[in-house]
């Protein structure tokens, strides 16, 4: 009896109390995500003294000018829409290749993690083209991290710009990946 009764009161036991832990297994799904926002949406370059066309001239450093968020490492570049300049809406002989972007890092990453930069500031200075250019490289991944641009004319080009008058204009698009 006693043997019954020590059964018994094993088993109301183990049913009583039952299981005191469990599991789940929980899983982050990390896609690879990257956005780009450029500041300004026109920019302009004076050439306007005698000094521009002996000097160059540049657009001034524009602050922030990209916006770059990207959940990995990233490459952003730039590109022209044509090899030439427009004026009035038709093609010239002048070439976008006359121009430099320069891209430097604005150090204002809102977030608490900032990418180890692959090269020194200035990241990159790439010659306008129709095919793409590297400005920047990264090694990891950024939140809302600002870089300041600034579009120059170097003096060995500014005398291209002679006996020319009128808006000359052409489209830049940039372009982030990740690998």
């Amino acid at each position: 009896m006693k043997k019954l009764l020590f059964i018994a009161l094993a088993f109301v036991s183990t049913s009583i109390f039952g299981q005191t832990t469990g599991n789940t297994e929980l899983t982050v799904s990390i896609a690879k995500t990257c956005s780009i926002t450029v500041g300004q949406a026109t920019v302009a370059i004076a050439m306007n003294t005698p000094t521009h066309f002996t000097g160059g001239s540049a657009s001034g450093k524009l602050t922030d000018h990209l916006q770059i968020s990207s959940s990995a490492a990233y490459t952003v570049a730039v590109k022209a829409s044509a090899a030439n300049f427009t004026k009035d809406d038709l093609a010239t002989d002048l070439g976008v290749s006359n121009i430099s972007v320069v891209a430097t890092d604005a150090g204002n990453d809102i977030s608490t993690y900032q990418s180890t930069l692959s090269t020194a500031s200035p990241l990159t200075v790439a010659v306008l083209s129709t095919t793409d250019q590297n400005v920047v490289t990264t090694t990891g991944g950024d939140l809302n991290r600002g870089y300041d641009v600034d579009y120059q004319i170097s003096a060995a080009n500014a005398v291209n710009f002679l006996d020319r008058t009128g808006e000359h204009k052409t489209t830049i698009t940039y372009t982030i990946t990740t690998p």
